[in-house]
């Protein structure tokens, strides 16, 4: 359960009282003082109700405002108070004493003007009883003289004014409701200059405050003892009270000192703390597991590999693109020579004399070798169930695997060549009619070339080379020793540089079918949450991946839409035109 309070602001200290003779103002002037807010007796100053905090109102321990303090200031030089001018100035310690002069001026102008005007002698010999309203309720009195002082310190020195309201019954009020009749009041039967015969001090009357025995211990102690004194209390006393405070102080602040090492000691093995917390977080969350690394490793070559199989793609593309068109002096210039090229590499690389019910011994006198017999009609043995193929487009080498593609490619596409229309026919127009026609054939074909050359691009094989630190291939090949397949069957499998095909064939599948992936598992929360992020990742390259196959297949759909349209077109074409000749 916690303890609270209510600070409550100890009043400023007053100013020092510099009597001005053995008959003054000083009773008129600690009397106005209490009432101040400046000893927060009771009185609050009209300034801080408009929460300016007495910025430009009254200020200082008998609350002047600017104006009257300056005129006070300006009209009597004797005071000294040219440097107190200032609101900051005017409150400070070395402008207290003329702070004290100012009012001894203020009130001995004030009381002159009361014995010079008729109303206050008026009110002051009339012996009624007066009543007014304040801040401690209400007051009835008789009309002193000071009074009338302390009424006019509050409604100004307009000493008619003030006491014809009075006597009016109506006494005027300033703004927070306090009257001047309630000054009247509370400041009245006071002693002032002209009107009290103080008695003489005379020491031999004066008793001591204190018991023998207490000045006694007071002399042991060293103390000075005043005998005699009005003011032996304070004298006698006061010392030692203070010193006994000092000591209470003193004994406090120890007491303080040790609760704020207790509260250091605590606070710095919170902090300690915190600290081997942070620490051994660290060392457990920034500590890369092996599965992280698995997946880092298996991807590191991808991007070369891809940008491989762009270069493939658009070299397959062309070799097809350019044997339909028969550009330059490739085999399809002429039919022809198109037919023959590919029956010699029939008879060379694909023949199988057991083919054709035992009936290609003519044909294949010499059987083809056992790996690539009909490779070139054979789709699933030549890039379907491969992950990888031995292709390289930027090597001038040919391989066995670009043989079989290619001889395979050319079966299925444009397995008849285009018609070769003579030169000197293409000066006819119906020529160039039939030549247009040809090239719109040979176009939408480009668009499904492009399907199955990207298809045997994805299984080239990548240009990094075992050794140069930037291949997986050794990686791949671990995991798949895991499953327990030997060295003969991985490398045909992935074959011997690990196409894209082959690598995110590991990435998205068989990487989930090992059983240490689940057991890596088994880590910290950070490196789980790694591990995530790198199976989101390698899901959005095959969502990538996913994307270009379906653009190719909207491509292919609207080709198709655009075939069945020529042939609804033709019938509408061959209406026009014959409409066109019955109008002539």
């Amino acid at each position: 359960m916690g303890l609270s309070f209510n600070p409550v602001l100890a009043d400023p200290p007053a100013p020092p009282t510099t009597p001005s003779g053995s008959c003054d103002y000083t009773a008129i002037k600690e009397s106005l003082y209490q009432t101040e807010s400046a000893s927060s007796g009771g009185y609050i100053a009209i300034c801080r109700r408009n929460g300016a905090e007495c910025s430009g109102g009254a200020r200082g321990k008998y609350q002047f405002i600017r104006g009257t303090r300056s005129t006070y200031i300006n009209n009597n030089p004797e005071c000294n108070g040219s440097a107190c001018n200032s609101d900051e100035a005017w409150i400070s310690e070395p402008c207290w004493p003329v702070q004290e002069c100012i009012m001894d001026r203020y009130l001995a102008e004030s009381q002159d003007r009361i014995r010079n005007s008729p109303a206050c002698q008026e009110l002051l010999n009339s012996g009624k009883t007066f009543s007014g309203s304040g801040a401690n309720g209400t007051l009835s009195c008789q009309a002193t003289e000071s009074g009338i002082l302390g009424a006019m310190h509050l409604g100004g020195n307009g000493s008619d004014v003030v006491c014809r309201r009075i006597l009016g019954g109506t006494g005027p009020s300033d703004e927070l409701g306090t009257s001047v009749t309630y000054y009247m009041c509370r400041h009245g039967g006071l002693p002032v200059p002209n009107n009290c015969t103080p008695s003489p001090y005379d020491p031999s009357t004066a008793q001591p405050v204190a018991t023998q025995t207490q000045i006694d211990i007071l002399i042991q102690n060293g103390e000075t003892v005043v005998i005699g004194s009005p003011n032996g209390l304070i004298d006698n006393w006061v010392a030692g009270l203070m010193l006994m405070a000092k000591q209470l102080t003193a004994n406090m602040a120890y007491q303080v000192q040790m609760i704020g090492e207790l509260l250091d000691a605590k606070h710095q093995l919170e902090t300690q703390r915190l600290f081997q917390e942070k620490l051994s977080e660290a060392h457990k969350d920034y500590q890369p597991s092996e599965q992280m690394c698995t997946f880092g490793t298996f991807a590191r070559d991808l991007m070369a590999t891809s940008r491989n199989a762009d270069l493939a793609k658009t070299t397959i593309a062309h070799e097809m693109f350019q044997g339909e068109i028969g550009a330059g002096d490739s085999k399809g210039q002429t039919g022809t020579s198109d037919s023959l090229s590919r029956i010699a590499l029939f008879r060379k690389s694909f023949c199988d004399p057991a083919d054709n019910a035992n009936g290609l011994k003519l044909l294949c006198p010499t059987a083809a070798p056992a790996a690539t017999r009909n490779a070139d009609i054979n789709f699933t043995q030549t890039i379907d169930q491969p992950l990888s193929l031995d292709i390289d487009p930027t090597d001038p080498a040919v391989t066995t695997d670009e043989t079989a593609v290619f001889a395979l490619v050319d079966n299925l596409f444009a397995h008849t060549p285009m018609p070769r229309i003579p030169e000197s026919s293409l000066e006819q127009r119906k020529f160039q009619y039939h030549y247009a026609n040809l090239r719109s054939l040979i176009a939408m074909r480009g668009i499904a070339r492009n399907s199955i050359a990207n298809i045997i691009a994805l299984k080239t094989a990548t240009p990094n080379e075992e050794g140069t630190g930037a291949s997986s291939a050794p990686y791949l090949r671990a995991l798949f020793r895991e499953f327990g397949l030997p060295d003969n069957e991985i490398k045909e499998l992935l074959g011997e540089h690990p196409s894209y095909n082959a690598q995110m064939e590991v990435l998205t599948k068989k990487i989930y079918q090992s059983p240490t992936f689940y057991t890596n598992l088994y880590d910290k929360p950070a490196n789980v949450k790694r591990i995530r992020a790198a199976m989101r990742a390698i899901k959005l390259m095959q969502d990538r991946d996913i994307q270009a196959s379906l653009h190719r297949r909207e491509m292919l759909l609207s080709m198709m839409l655009e075939i069945r349209l020529r042939e609804q077109a033709q019938g509408v074409y061959s209406a026009a035109e014959g409409a066109m000749f019955e109008s002539r």
